[in-house]
């Protein structure tokens, strides 16, 4: 199905010619796996293994017939094998909204228990929380950089909550990552970032991004809790009465 019916107009083929060439350039080539046993590289043969069944898939839905019914059951089969495998490893996977209905594109993402709890009460980012911790994100800090940016509006927007609290801390640090990592300007003439962050390698300075996600996030939860504290505190002192 993939190389006969599927593969020409595949949005994620590049110059491959077929499956097998397009397996072979990603590096994902069965010897390889097989001798480099390695989680990373067994998650990205996961995410190309969903997206050539999710294209098979659609491909045989273009054609009635029970002839194919065995082949939608093994598919089927494929998935949730996928599923598993990736729960196993804290990992999910997600249909791209945006281009799903032209591309089939599916993508692979760390599960985050904190990031799934803010995204379901905040569904103005919802999007780039999971965008962010997609597995082909890894080593991207330009657009890490651009979806921090993202983030960081939100945070501006209840910055005055954290405002003479025990938490303010927590948020003129988030702040402070922002931007002195370069993920908000160009730090090269600050003379603390110039010294520190601009200095480390591109791995290091990612862990750095990363903590400035995960701090985000905390400071997201910690504002929830602030908002209806003096609410609590007003029940508190009824009881007092």
């Amino acid at each position: 199905y993939l190389n006969d019916l599927a593969f020409s107009g595949w949005n994620l083929k590049g110059t491959a010619i077929s499956f097998y060439n397009l397996r072979d350039e990603l590096g994902l080539s069965k010897e390889k796996i097989i001798a480099e046993v390695d989680a990373d590289i067994f998650v990205d043969f996961i995410e190309l293994c969903l997206n050539c069944v999710f294209r098979i898939s659609m491909t045989i839905d273009k054609h009635s017939g029970s002839v194919y019914i065995s082949d939608k059951n093994l598919l089927s089969n494929i998935i949730d094998n996928c599923r598993s495998i990736l729960e196993s490893l804290n990992y999910s996977f997600k249909m791209d909204e945006e281009t799903f209905e032209e591309t089939f594109e599916v993508f692979v993402y760390a599960e985050n228990q904190v990031a799934t709890a803010v995204a379901e009460t905040n569904e103005d980012i919802a999007n780039s929380l999971i965008e962010y911790r997609r597995h082909d994100m890894r080593g991207d800090l330009k657009r890490k950089g651009e979806i921090l940016c993202t983030l960081f509006k939100k945070l501006e927007s209840i910055e005055k909550r954290f405002k003479g609290t025990t938490y303010e801390k927590l948020a003129s640090d988030t702040t402070f990552l922002f931007n002195k990592t370069g993920i908000r300007h160009w730090v090269e003439k600050d003379r603390l970032a110039s010294k520190t962050f601009m200095k480390m390698d591109i791995d290091l300075l990612e862990e750095w991004y990363d903590n400035t996600y995960d701090l985000f996030l905390s400071c997201i939860v910690i504002s929830s809790y602030l908002e209806i504290k003096n609410e609590i505190e007003e029940i508190k002192r009824t009881e007092g009465e």
